[in-house]
């Protein structure tokens, strides 16, 4: 851990501890001990059981818990409540191990930082809720809702802003661009949450039991995203798997889309795109090719050039590839690049005859890593390219053929393969080399 990252986490615990003294010093406020109980188990239990929804993003039912405990108690009692949540929770899972890796599931760190954010987001909730309750327009009973709203609000902001910080301070990345893939993620599911914390907190008011019965909902609510994962990783898994076969059907193409799609990965993260970005141009390079699948073989695996009549239907492969995948919505928007991956920059390519900018970025990505790998492989028509002559070519159609940011991103990752005239500089991650296409064209002419 960095300095930088270690004095902010120094600066989460100190006003987290001060806050959680402030509030154990406080009057003890009569309050329902069995309920109080009742709701921080169940909070450990969810805490136990996230649900992966995408990389390095977990969601769990917590937060139902959270605002249901900021409503019911007195505020003092309610920051110290979610503050044991969290600290039971994640106590609890620094002493599970990961069954495939070995490793505890958290570490004293990470339950550390998790237990002083929450005191310190409960504390915000907490404030704001009562604060409502007793002052302004929204004193009556039907404020409560509006009350209960800006208190998840704060929650939510609270949370995600000090979690972001922290990721963006790790990662080296812009902390809006962390925030903004966050929310696109877990948004909608954290406010489902709340919204049910919302309901828990009205119906267990009078009874300690029925919070009990509220169980079965929340745990329905966390079986069905972890259904939904489920179902969407299979479905990307069952695509994959007919792009892969489709690779099969020619010998000099096996691993043709897997490859394709790990040089995607390397250039989009050399570019600083969003990891959200990432993944989309690597969904989609994974199955770019796919819409071959109604390639004859005869033109498929022909040992030449192909006549103007087989390279029309050779053409026709990016528009059947989206089409396929225009009905799995995990695609919605991966498909767009599978149908412009063979755009040119100069407009003339296909199926569109698209120019610059209005080629996708993700398909000028997947442009790229797809030539380098034919060039470098062996095909039916010539043996593969040596790498340097392969490199050669993708700067000489850097701003023609290629988008030339992305053809400088991936001869970054590959400094060895440039010729020295080009001084690539690795540590000018995803910048355009400042050479012109007239040079690069005058060196390799």
């Amino acid at each position: 851990m960095n300095r930088g990252l270690r004095l902010y986490l120094v600066g989460i615990v100190v006003p987290a501890a001060a806050v959680l003294g402030a509030v154990l010093g406080l009057p003890r406020t009569p309050s329902d001990p069995v309920l109080a109980a009742v709701l921080v188990s169940i909070g450990v239990l969810a805490a136990n059981f996230p649900v992966m929804i995408r990389k390095n993003y977990k969601v769990d039912a917590t937060p139902a818990i959270d605002l249901a405990l900021v409503v019911l108690f007195p505020a003092a009692t309610a920051v110290a409540l979610v503050g044991l949540v969290r600290f039971l929770g994640d106590g609890t899972l620094c002493l599970r191990r990961n069954p495939n890796t070995g490793k505890r599931r958290r570490r004293p760190i990470d339950l550390l930082f998790n237990t002083s954010q929450m005191i310190l987001s409960a504390a915000a909730a907490a404030i704001i809720y009562r604060g409502a309750l007793t002052t302004g327009p929204l004193a009556d009973g039907a404020g409560a809702v509006v009350a209960a709203i800006a208190a998840a609000a704060a929650m939510y902001v609270t949370t995600t802003t000090l979690v972001v910080i922290a990721v963006a301070m790790m990662s080296g990345r812009s902390p809006v661009q962390v925030w903004l893939e966050a929310a696109a993620v877990e948004w909608k599911l954290t406010a489902a949450m709340y919204a049910a914390g919302y309901v828990l907190a009205i119906v267990s008011a009078s009874h300690a039991w029925v919070a009990l019965v509220m169980l079965a909902p929340l745990a329905g609510l966390q079986l069905a995203m972890k259904r939904a994962v489920q179902m969407r990783d299979q479905t990307i898994a069952a695509v994959e798997s007919m792009a892969d076969v489709v690779d099969m059907r020619d010998p000099y193409t096996g691993q043709h889309s897997k490859s394709v799609a790990e040089h995607s990965v390397r250039i989009a993260r050399q570019m600083h795109l969003a990891e959200s970005e990432v993944e989309l141009i690597r969904l989609a390079a994974r199955v770019h090719d796919l819409g071959k699948i109604a390639v004859p073989d005869e033109v498929l695996h022909k040992q030449g050039r192909l006549t103007d009549e087989e390279f029309a239907i050779m053409k026709l492969h990016p528009a059947t590839g989206a089409e396929i995948l225009a009905k799995f919505p995990e695609y919605r928007r991966g498909r767009e690049l599978v149908l412009a991956h063979h755009e040119r920059i100069d407009g003339r390519g296909y199926p569109r005859g698209l120019a610059g900018d209005a080629i996708p970025l993700g398909a000028r990505v997947i442009a790229v890593s797809d030539s380098w790998d034919a060039m470098t492989s062996n095909r039916p028509y010539r043996t593969a390219l040596d790498p340097h002559v392969a490199m050669a070519e993708l700067l000489r159609g850097r701003g023609i053929q290629w988008d030339a940011t992305v053809v400088d991103a991936f001869a970054t990752t590959m400094p060895d393969l440039v010729p020295p005239e080009f001084e690539v500089e690795p540590e000018r991650v995803g910048l355009p080399l400042l050479r012109s296409l007239g040079a690069v064209a005058g060196i390799l002419s």
